[in-house]
């Protein structure tokens, strides 16, 4: 019998990125899901998944159990960190991360093994995540215990890329600590690389999300441009698609937890090495001031006075067909528009209508409402704006 199978783990973050290695991890070993989030875990032991990505019946057959209580951490042989990483003033927020070492850390044993998942900085698990488990058990890596990076590479609402079907990237603080974790996680994957370092796995997660902010910052910038020029995008883009090498990126708002956040993470660390990321820190500038470009596109759409405009944006989270609002650019754009005296309503069928309100204050609508009712309807989601039925 694996020896493996005995194992007990448990995962820190009961989010995106955390609940699917528990959903798939409680197949083959025993789980445990911890948050702080309170509400999340009792939602959880109702067998409820607020982000939608998993059913009843899905979560129930899962067999894991779920806790607030860091107590409950206690006897475990294995920690998978999975919070969440944002940034605050355009620098890393640790805290959460930070926060969630030191938990590990009081519960931490000789044998076990910790591996992070969090999106961070090149050497943020050996410089900072490493210290604070030592400190806190008290116990040596690489002696006492096992340390591995393996990042995320959750894609919310799109199944095809579920974390079952992709390939993993994993890294350890030695050979051993490698060695676990590939055996570890090739129970759940189709295909592990193992990187040859911490720094490595680390930046590889950076790379990926950055290049997509720099290719969609790209497609932004020639949006508007195009548009200035009369020149429609979406022709553009099927044309130029033909060529067998051309990357199909597309122009929108950019939001959700990675693609904007990520690129600070590096910019930050960049710094304390003297060296400059202008490409990098210009597509985040370009993509931030995308939602004011595309709001005067809107306008020149109107006509004087806006306060006689109705517009209906279709979409508030951070991309279509998903519940995730985290980072979404709408908010932004409804006040922009509301600010020249337009009338602006939102529709989004898949955003709970409580996380509308208390998140940005907006009143959803209930159901698609007929175009007939507004001057434009217009799409953070490809940046595009069709006419509406109203009339002057």
């Amino acid at each position: 019998m694996d020896k493996l199978t005995k194992l007990k783990i448990a995962v820190l973050g009961c989010g995106y990125v955390g609940l699917p290695l528990i959903i798939e991890l409680s197949k083959h070993f025993s789980v445990l899901g911890f948050d702080i989030d309170q509400s999340r875990i009792k939602e959880l032991r109702s067998f409820i998944d607020r982000n939608g990505d998993y059913s009843a019946k899905e979560v129930r057959e899962a067999e894991a159990v779920f806790s607030f209580d860091k107590q409950k951490l206690k006897g475990f042989d294995v920690f998978i960190v999975a919070v969440p990483t944002p940034v605050l003033n355009d620098r890393p927020d640790l805290s959460c991360l930070i926060g969630a070492a030191q938990t590990v850390s009081s519960s931490l044993s000789s044998g076990n093994c910790v591996i992070f998942e969090s999106t961070v900085s090149p050497g943020c698990t050996r410089n900072v995540c490493l210290p604070i488990l030592e400190k806190g058990s008290g116990l040596k890596a690489g002696k006492d215990f096992l340390l591995a990076y393996s990042p995320e590479r959750i894609n919310p609402g799109d199944q095809s890329h579920a974390l079952c079907k992709v390939a993993k990237v994993v890294s350890g603080l030695d050979d051993k600590s490698l060695k676990f974790v590939s055996r570890l996680y090739e129970k759940i994957v189709p295909s592990i690389h193992e990187a040859e370092s911490l720094e490595v796995a680390e930046a590889s997660k950076l790379l990926e999300n950055i290049q997509r902010d720099v290719n969609i910052a790209l497609l932004n910038e020639l949006q508007f441009c195009f548009d200035e020029m009369g020149i429609p995008m979406d022709s553009v883009l099927k044309s130029a698609s033909t060529k067998w090498n051309f990357n199909n990126y597309h122009p929108g708002l950019v939001g959700g937890h990675c693609v904007p956040v990520d690129p600070y993470y590096l910019i930050d660390e960049a710094k304390k090495f003297s060296a400059n990321l202008p490409l990098i820190a210009q597509a985040r500038k370009t993509n931030e001031e995308a939602v004011i470009n595309f709001c005067r596109k809107i306008l020149k759409k109107l006509k004087c006075p806006y306060a006689s405009s109705y517009v209906l944006i279709h979409g508030l989270s951070f991309k279509p067909d998903v519940p995730d609002v985290r980072n979404t650019q709408v908010p932004s754009l409804k006040s922009r528009l509301e600010q020249n005296g337009v009338k602006v309503d939102v529709y989004d069928p898949t955003v709970k209508a409580e996380v509308a309100k208390n998140s940005f204050g907006i009143e959803l609508l209930k159901k698609l409402p007929a175009f007939d009712n507004y001057h434009l309807i217009v799409s953070p989601y490809d940046l595009s704006i069709k006419r509406g039925g109203r009339s002057r």
